[in-house]
């Protein structure tokens, strides 16, 4: 029988106590104006059967001002004053050569100089535009990463969001694709396995594309769980299918939910209810990491999935859920695609509520649209058909 020790009345909590106590409840966040130097430029030209021709200039897809924007919404609500600032820096080159080759690595350093596309070391697709400011940027976003999981694994905070510049999860062992150079969620992975001991990682994707540099990273790998959401056969092209589980010792151990056009909240939420959360809490990780894409939104020109502000509210917060239960908070949220420069900032904003605990009554910038609406109740038949298979197919791994 356990013998009961002494009553013992409440210690005194010391000052510098109660400083720490705060800072492990806060959210951390990175950002540096470094990210901004990436300019994927613009574009003007037409292509014809016969001819070609400009047209006046329209941003890349992919633009600088996406970012900016965001930042000055979380500044202007006030929500980047609530969180402790976590210092960007520059990735190191062994810290960069955890995934990628050192080959790749010059090969992105010549390119933002004005060297050719491809090579012996490499490929970087023509959509992955490059500036002379694009491989410090690339180093920063990878750093940045790196610092928001050691400020989360050293529990100066709870959890952090890193608003990154250029994104990172298609990126792979030396190509640059989908508009990303350097995969900064599989940098900050590894990161937490050798600088920290971190012995499982759970990487949940919700980027509107697949994560095949991610993907590929952790595909041997039992000790990373990767899941990824994303819209069915869009981009990579036949990437992210049910059947790409993994191989090796790690066959279970990458999920990948496809999902219809039209998903909608409800649809994204039902995935995160019926697979996603029952995944963390089965393999207990003591460290997530979300590859925060917000191109599923409604208004999002690169797909068609109908997630709104709300949506992405939510889904934090059943996130955070799972981190508080699985591995005692330690969160870790990377920015990566999003294209709707108007819309992009407000999901941004409503994930980084959640994240704090706040609502500030930031008013969705299509309040009243009827879409906006629809956008919150679909829930269609098409996609309750790719939840049951998703689950059928992964309970071969996992109790679902």
């Amino acid at each position: 029988m356990i013998q009961a020790g002494p009553v013992r009345g409440p210690r005194a909590i010391s000052g510098q106590e109660r400083i720490l106590d705060m800072c492990a409840q806060q959210t951390g966040f990175v950002f540096d104006n470094y990210f901004l130097a990436h300019d994927a430029g613009v574009q003007t030209k037409v292509i014809m059967r016969d001819k070609t021709f400009e047209m006046s200039p329209e941003a890349h897809p992919s633009a600088a001002s996406i970012t900016q924007r965001t930042k000055e919404l979380l500044d202007g609500t006030g929500l980047t004053a609530q969180m402790l600032p976590i210092a960007a820096r520059a990735a190191t080159e062994d810290e960069i050569a955890v995934y990628h080759t050192r080959d790749y690595i010059r090969g992105v350093r010549a390119l933002a100089a004005g060297g050719p596309a491809q090579g012996t070391w490499g490929y970087i697709d023509e959509e992955t535009i490059l500036s002379p400011g694009s491989f410090e940027a690339a180093l920063y976003a990878a750093g940045g990463a790196a610092n928001a999981v050691r400020a989360v694994m050293e529990g100066t905070v709870r959890n952090a969001y890193a608003l990154l510049r250029p994104p990172g999860h298609h990126a792979e062992r030396n190509k640059a694709l989908g508009f990303c150079i350097f995969n900064n969620a599989v940098i900050a992975a590894h990161h937490a396995r050798k600088a920290y001991g971190v012995e499982k990682v759970m990487i949940v994707d919700w980027d509107v594309h697949h994560g095949n540099g991610t993907q590929d990273a952790f595909y041997e790998d039992a000790n990373v769980l990767f899941v990824s959401l994303h819209q069915h056969n869009w981009y990579p092209e036949l990437s992210g299918e049910l059947d790409q589980i993994g191989s090796g010792s790690g066959t279970g151990y990458t999920v990948n939910i496809p999902l219809p056009p039209g998903t909608g909240d409800r649809g994204y939420c039902a995935a995160f209810e019926q697979l996603v959360i029952p995944l963390g809490l089965q393999f207990r990780p003591q460290l997530i990491i979300i590859s925060a894409g917000h191109d599923a939104s409604w208004l999002d020109p690169l797909a068609r999935m109908m997630m709104t502000m709300d949506g992405y509210r939510r889904l934090t917060e059943l996130m955070l859920g799972l981190a508080e239960e699985a591995c005692g908070g330690r969160l870790v949220v990377l920015q990566e695609g999003g294209y709707s420069t108007a819309y992009v900032p407000y999901c941004v904003a409503a994930t980084v509520e959640a994240l704090i605990g706040v609502d500030l009554g930031i008013v969705d910038l299509y309040a009243t649209a009827p879409e906006l609406q629809h956008c919150k109740e679909i829930l269609t038949q098409e996609t309750l058909s790719a939840l049951q298979e998703a689950r059928a197919w992964h309970k071969r791994w996992w109790y679902l």
